[in-house]
C-alpha cells in the first residue's frame, strides 16, 4: 500500500470520526509529540494539550461543536479535511464557519496540525 493510500484511508476515518464526536478515535491517530497551530489559541504540543483544548471549546458551547466532513485532500505526506463547524453559545451569535485542518504525517501518524477558519474574525468572536 502507499504511502498516499494510507494517508488518505487514515483521513478519511479521522474526519469521519470527528464529525460523529469520537474523540478518542482521533487522538489514538495523533504522534505523542503532535504539535496543533490554532489561530488565537496559539500552538498546543501534545496529545494531552491536544485534548484538553478539545474538552475546554466543548465545555463552552451549548451542546458541543457540530462537524460536517465536506471533503478531504491526500498527498504523499500531507493530508486536509474540509469541515464546516457550528456550535452555539449563550450569549453569542451561532458559530457557522468553513475550516480546513491540515496536517503533516510522520510515520503514519499526524505529527502536526494548522487550523485554518474560512471567518476568523467570526470565530475569534464566538470563543471569546
Amino acid at each position: 500500500m502507499t504511502n498516499a493510500i494510507k494517508t488518505d484511508t487514515l483521513i478519511s476515518s479521522v474526519g469521519h470520526a470527528m464529525a460523529d464526536g469520537r474523540w478518542v478515535d482521533v487522538l489514538a491517530t495523533l504522534a505523542p509529540n503532535v504539535v496543533a497551530h490554532i489561530p488565537a489559541a496559539g500552538d498546543l504540543y501534545g496529545v494531552d494539550e491536544l485534548a484538553g483544548f478539545l474538552l475546554e471549546i466543548g465545555n463552552k458551547t451549548d451542546d458541543g461543536e457540530q462537524l460536517e466532513l465536506l471533503d478531504t485532500l491526500v498527498g504523499n505526506d500531507f493530508a486536509a479535511c474540509y469541515f464546516r463547524v457550528t456550535a452555539t453559545r449563550d450569549g453569542r451569535a451561532p458559530l457557522d464557519n468553513r475550516t480546513v485542518h491540515l496536517v503533516r504525517m510522520e510515520n503514519d501518524k499526524i505529527a502536526e496540525i494548522w487550523f485554518h477558519n474560512f471567518d476568523g474574525i467570526a470565530v475569534a468572536e464566538f470563543w471569546a
